[in-house]
């Protein structure tokens, strides 16, 4: 869950808390247009998109992300799901609203937003297997599927805070480098958000021995993993299903995929 991309975070994560109640603010408002387009601002909160935290769990990030306002240009045919911004051009063009940076909320939650429908997805494709995290960042995800009885074990060579890409962790995060996958054949290996043009996810793809691939990021020539990464994955590995309720950012094409090993 790193971005080799990314401008230097904030010394400090964000405070979720202080941020819902900003955003409650800006919606308590009166309903601002888009300065372009003339449509009202939306939110995932309380439409068609929006996806029930379980009972008795956790998802901060997801409570800002439902409650942020959404790319209006829904009707454009690439269009396939709601995509949230962090930002809102309002008035005549003239009140650029920016309720948190990428580069600093990204550091306090994942690169990568780990919705209800994700973790229930996890559960249905993962079959009661473990999981197997490498690059895990703040430990975001692992702590989701903690939640929801999925086994993780979670690696990150990096302290928060060391390489400005995590700034705190939300559950416990072993440490040790991408070489991690090999110890844990028996699980599906999952690899969040892997840093642009950085050999580390092909290294753990190609020293993994399991048969059950999970991966959030972006495709072939997006701005996650290199090129090696995938070679391999074009050459070894199936892709068998999707998350269809994964939510990504406005500008970002990022997806939640299951591979299967090729026999």
């Amino acid at each position: 869950m790193t971005d080799s991309e990314a401008e230097p975070a904030a010394e400090e994560p964000l405070d979720t808390a202080v941020l819902l109640a900003d955003l409650a603010a800006w919606w308590a408002e009166p309903r601002r247009h888009h300065g372009f387009t003339g449509n009202p601002a939306r939110r995932i909160a309380g439409s068609e998109w929006d996806q029930a935290i379980p009972e008795g769990t956790e998802n901060p990030y997801w409570e800002i992300i439902r409650q942020l306002p959404l790319d209006e240009m829904m009707s454009l045919p690439w269009k396939t799901g709601p995509e949230p911004m962090l930002h809102w051009l309002s008035g005549h063009g003239e009140d650029y609203r920016m309720f948190a940076d990428r580069f600093a909320i990204c550091p306090t939650y994942s690169w990568s937003i780990c919705t209800p429908g994700d973790i229930t997805w996890l559960g249905k494709v993962l079959e009661g297997r473990g999981v197997v995290e490498v690059g895990a960042g703040t430990g975001y995800w692992a702590w989701q599927m903690g939640q929801a009885g999925i086994p993780v074990a979670a690696y990150e060579p990096n302290l928060p805070g060391e390489n400005g890409f995590a700034r705190k962790e939300w559950t416990t995060v072993l440490r040790d480098d991408c070489s991690a996958a090999k110890h844990h054949p028996d699980r599906a290996l999952f690899l969040c958000w892997p840093s642009y043009a950085d050999p580390w996810a092909a290294q753990a793809l190609a020293c993994y021995g399991g048969d059950l691939l999970i991966y959030s990021g972006e495709g072939e020539g997006g701005c996650t993993a290199d090129d090696e990464f995938f070679k391999l994955l074009e050459a070894e590995w199936d892709e068998v299903e999707y998350s269809p309720r994964h939510v990504t950012y406005w500008g970002i094409r990022d997806y939640l995929t299951a591979y299967r090993r090729k026999t």
